[in-house]
């Protein structure tokens, strides 16, 4: 599915002929990135699927009428704000991949509260905020950069700043190539340029047709596809979103329940560890009320229940003398001090196996019932019941099932989990070989085996890289890229995680033509 801003712009025409004037009754949250809407419109109860996952970001009518019962933060939030209130309209901002839900609740000193919910719908970037006369409530991604835009509560909201233009006001005579009408307009994707350029269609004209195409199993608000493709049609976008997300939930489930309670352990861990910190970082005070005690001018002898020191009143121990009090708040103060150590690296193994158990998620999405297996072993690893399988001698164990495409004198690796990344930049890769990776980003290892990189072979890889990456529904995607040489094992952590040097980047725009005739073999 291209989600994007054209897709946005009709999707919003339909939510609102069903759901305007509606009441929400509940929220729900089903898993770390997925909520679900409860509203009674006209009659009848409908629900609505709202996800921020980097794989399945969107928001649709759904028949899906399952909830979970997963709790945070800002669901209670959300909740407390929003429930009972009738949402008025949806609207877009300008053209670009954000949705507003804009809801009036009623109190009873103010009267009619106008509240919006803000979805966002960038990818890996989707983010959820809840806002009042334009400062945020809560957000449920929260970000603090040194100037510009705030992701906090209680900051000034702003949209994402842009130049471009809305592509209501589209002229082809401004355009030499689809990443003209990319760079210039507002919510066109590179998907859609491609097909604007070549038919220079009126985009106001554009029949809504909501299609799937069978052999890509891409989606769009109207028949963008090759005519000689296998397609099937919907009647509603809402619905072919609803059709994408079942058969999505029904691939490979129980590795994604397992994945999804793993990621739910280890930040409810995370929690508890700042928690830890907090608390440990206030005990070192101690030293100080060591300080002041000593400092007093008392008889160190003498035994208090406390001590005032202008300002400051120190809790003592009653049956202990101040010297012995002293002692025991310095004591206090260096078992804080031992534990910060302890705590901040538990803290980054947490934070590692956060990331871990995310860049799983970001596999399981490029998984098939071919390469599963390579996902499975390592889930097994952290206690997944996998299917049982014979033990089978480690010299006899299956190579990992990666991508192997030949061009002429070069050869392309692409490894699409974990244990594959692995095995092509460390046992396939040779020093002088090429290795490409999506920038900041779960994704594939791409290994080329070249004499020379040329402007083809460079941005064959990089599309390869960044299709096989969480960054694949995002455009213009930073890619690295460098010789395996320059490639480092990191001391104490898996091989697929390395370091790198002397790399380049290089900005890259998925073709999903290119991309259906590089892998057609495979």
């Amino acid at each position: 599915m291209v989600f994007d801003g054209f897709f946005i712009f009709h999707l919003i025409k339909e939510l609102n002929q069903e759901l305007e004037k509606a009441r929400l009754e509940k929220i729900y949250q089903n898993d770390e990135t997925s909520f679900v809407f409860a509203f009674y419109a006209k009659g009848s109860r409908k629900y609505v699927s709202l996800n921020l996952s980097p794989h399945r970001f969107g928001i649709n009518i759904t028949e899906n009428k399952q909830h979970g019962a997963l709790t945070s933060q800002f669901l209670v939030t959300m909740k407390k704000h929003l429930e009972g209130a009738i949402l008025e309209s949806i609207t877009q901002y300008e053209t670009d991949r954000v949705m507003i839900l804009n809801f009036t609740s009623y109190d009873f000193i103010d009267g009619p509260v106008s509240k919006k919910l803000v979805f966002e719908a960038m990818g890996r970037h989707s983010n959820l905020l809840l806002i009042k006369d334009d400062v945020i409530i809560d957000t449920y991604k929260k970000m603090f950069f040194d100037e510009g835009r705030q992701l906090l509560p209680q900051a000034k909201f702003e949209f994402f700043p842009s130049d471009k233009k809305s592509f209501e006001s589209l002229d082809y005579d401004d355009a030499e190539s689809p990443k003209d009408l990319v760079d210039q307009y507002l919510g066109v994707s590179p998907f859609l340029a491609k097909y604007l350029f070549e038919t220079k269609a009126d985009i106001r004209l554009v029949k809504v047709k909501p299609t799937r195409n069978l052999k890509t199993r891409k989606d769009y608000v109207f028949d963008i596809f090759k005519e000689t493709d296998e397609k099937v049609y919907f009647d509603t976008i809402s619905e072919m979103m609803d059709h994408e997300k079942e058969e999505k939930r029904d691939r490979f489930l129980s590795h994604r329940l397992f994945i999804d309670k793993q990621v739910a352990k280890y930040d409810k861990r995370l929690a508890q560890q700042e928690m830890s910190l907090d608390e440990a970082k206030e005990k070192l005070e101690n030293k100080n009320f060591g300080d002041q005690i000593y400092q007093s001018g008392h008889p160190l002898d003498e035994k208090r229940s406390s001590i005032d020191i202008g300002d400051l009143h120190i809790v003592l121990d009653p049956t202990k003398t101040l010297n012995e009090n002293a002692q025991a708040y310095y004591k206090a103060y260096a078992k804080a001090k031992r534990s910060l150590n302890h705590i901040v690296k538990q803290m980054e193994q947490t934070k590692e196996m956060i990331d871990l158990f995310h860049e799983f998620k970001t596999y399981l999405d490029f998984a098939n019932h071919d390469n599963i297996k390579d996902l499975e072993t390592e889930l097994i690893e952290y206690g997944y019941k996998g299917s049982k399988t014979k033990k089978v001698n480690k010299k006899q164990e299956k190579k990992p099932n990666i991508i192997k495409l030949l061009e002429g004198d070069v050869t392309y690796y692409i490894g699409k989990n974990s244990l594959q990344n692995e095995y092509v930049t460390h046992t396939l890769g040779k020093k002088d070989d090429y290795w490409f990776h999506v920038k900041d980003a779960p994704g594939a290892h791409v290994v080329v085996t070249t004499n020379e990189l040329d402007e083809h072979i460079l941005r064959k890889s990089a599309m390869l890289a960044a299709f096989f990456s969480g960054m694949r529904q995002s455009s213009s995607i930073p890619v690295d890229y460098t010789l395996i040489k320059n490639i480092k094992k990191i001391p104490g952590v898996p091989g697929y995680r390395v370091t790198y040097r002397n790399h380049q980047t290089i900005y890259i725009d998925i073709d999903e033509e290119k991309i259906d005739h590089y892998l057609k073999n495979v």
